[in-house]
């Protein structure tokens, strides 16, 4: 964040630092119960929560090594909604990073050539969030999100149009 709280930090170099930390590795699955209890026996615990979006996703949050992995289930018309980016591939789909400001963040990566997928920003499981298309050199999609902040606690709140069981 800039000293005023708004857009990309600038480095020393006068390069502004748009990306934050690694918030979580999205991995679509295609059946999420399935895979959590495969997923449960690897990294020998459940899921730390599950989140559930009238988008069409259901996700489970597993935390193992200090990094967020996020298993997603798509269960409503994904493609119809956003295009055809974030159509079903199981597997590594995206890598979402934490950005202070999610408006200047997307001025910015268009500035630079790079797709807002159409029907973003929206509200996800952790504040809101907007997908880049992916670059044909590597095929993955990058997700930005500016993190739902709770009032005066200084930490994420939970989210506010999800269900989570």
């Amino acid at each position: 964040m800039t000293e005023h709280g708004t857009g990309p930090r600038l480095r020393r170099d006068g390069v502004s630092d748009l990306l934050g930390e690694l918030l979580h590795v999205g991995i679509v699955v295609e059946r999420l119960d399935a895979a959590c209890a495969a997923f449960e026996r690897l990294v020998g615990r459940p899921p730390s929560r599950f989140w559930e979006s009238a988008v069409g996703v259901r996700v489970a949050f597993f935390e193992v090594g200090g990094t967020s992995l996020e298993l997603v289930e798509y269960t409503g018309p994904i493609v119809e909604r956003f295009g055809p980016t974030l159509a079903r591939r199981e597997g590594v789909h995206h890598l979402c990073f934490r950005v202070d400001d999610l408006d200047a963040a997307l001025a910015e990566v268009r500035g630079r050539g790079f797709s807002v997928v159409p029907g973003f920003p929206v509200e996800g499981a952790h504040g809101r969030i907007a997908f880049l298309d992916p670059e044909p050199e590597t095929g993955l999609i990058t997700e930005l999100c500016q993190v739902r902040v709770a009032e005066g606690r200084g930490a994420e709140a939970p989210p506010s149009e999800a269900s989570e069981r």
